[in-house]
């Protein structure tokens, strides 16, 4: 299953779709469920060949990607919908927010993106990826947080772990960002304070999603920031996903112009 809830919320108002990082999968986000608001419900995308569904053969593009969520996103989508991604789940939630958007006529409730510079618009042939060996993911994935020590302590869960890292480096290298409208809808950045992957001119370029409501904040740790703990970013989202801070507007999902 393309979306996972484990927590069902019918009355909620509104739903929080959370999209995985390069090499993650949506349990990464499962704790979730019960720490957020009342009136949130979470979801989680779970792609292709990774977690749950790891024997499925995995998606190599980005559009294709963006295709299957924005599909499956849009019945949750009559509902207030956010979206939240982290590194190349926020460019992800980018692209299925922009489909829900051309498809409904109606924005997301907010983007929420962490730990990625915003994407440059490029005629460029993407940087490929793929062609680095294991021996040089594998070191730089320890040193980013993306891997936990009873990971690395397992040759069949480090093995599965490299796999679904390397699928997802065939999406990242096929991705060129094309150009589009602005979302227009909020937009919230969060970054860990040390994260080597990010600077701050590419994560103030988030705001051309919304330059009238945008806001960035730096947490402590770096760029895996809330994978140990998160408490801090849940406390932060639930404060940034309040009703009273989203334009009424847009949180009710009010048709693009």
């Amino acid at each position: 299953m393309l979306l996972q809830r484990w927590l069902p919320r019918p009355s909620a108002r509104l739903r929080l779709l959370c999209l995985p990082p390069a090499g993650g999968s949506a349990t990464l986000y499962r704790s979730w469920a019960t720490r957020l608001p009342a009136d949130v419900e979470l979801y989680a995308v779970e792609p292709p060949g990774h977690g749950s569904r790891y024997h499925e053969p995995a998606v190599t593009s980005m559009a294709e990607l963006a295709g299957q969520v924005a599909t499956a996103a849009a019945e949750l989508a009559r509902r207030p919908l956010a979206l939240f991604g982290h590194s190349m789940g926020a460019l992800l939630a980018l692209e299925v927010g922009r489909l829900l958007r051309d498809t409904t006529g109606r924005p997301p409730a907010a983007l929420l993106v962490a730990s990625i510079d915003a994407p440059e618009p490029s005629d460029a042939d993407p940087v490929d990826l793929t062609s680095l060996p294991d021996s040089y993911w594998r070191p730089r994935m320890v040193e980013l947080g993306a891997l936990d020590s009873r990971t690395t302590g397992d040759p069949a869960l480090m093995e599965m772990a490299l796999a679904m890292f390397r699928a997802d480096l065939v999406v990242m290298s096929g991705y060129r960002p094309r150009r589009a409208d602005p979302l227009r809808c909020p937009v919230r950045v969060y970054a860990g304070a040390t994260d080597p992957t990010v600077s701050e001119r590419g994560l103030a370029r988030w705001r051309r999603e919304c330059p009238t409501d945008f806001q960035l904040s730096r947490l402590p740790g770096g760029h895996m920031f809330f994978r140990d703990d998160p408490t801090l970013l849940l406390a932060r989202l639930a404060a940034d996903l309040d009703a009273g801070r989203l334009p009424a507007e847009l949180g009710a999902g009010r048709p693009v112009p």
